[in-house]
């Protein structure tokens, strides 16, 4: 498929739109993939993974603008942790 000919909703539903990923997103070395789960927000997340929360938003830029913008269900990157990988 040609980027060019991708309209806004199918972006939106291949990078989940905002508050994180649809689906899981592709693996990337040295991160894991962290499903949201209910009562999370960025901050405890980034505690279980020893991070900022302002990390965890630079690591998922692209479908969590807002740090109060995370959706239960969907998924986002995390820090992996040692051990992992």
């Amino acid at each position: 498929m040609d980027i060019n000919e991708v309209n806004v909703n199918e972006l939106e539903q291949a990078v989940g739109g905002r508050g994180g990923y649809r689906k899981p997103p592709e693996p990337i070395f040295g991160l894991e993939i962290y499903r949201i789960q209910a009562g999370d927000n960025l901050t405890k997340i980034a505690r279980k993974y020893g991070t900022t929360w302002m990390h965890l938003q630079d690591l998922n830029a692209d479908v969590i603008p807002d740090k109060n913008d995370i959706t239960t269900g969907y998924y986002i990157y995390v820090p992996a942790r040692e051990g992992n990988g």
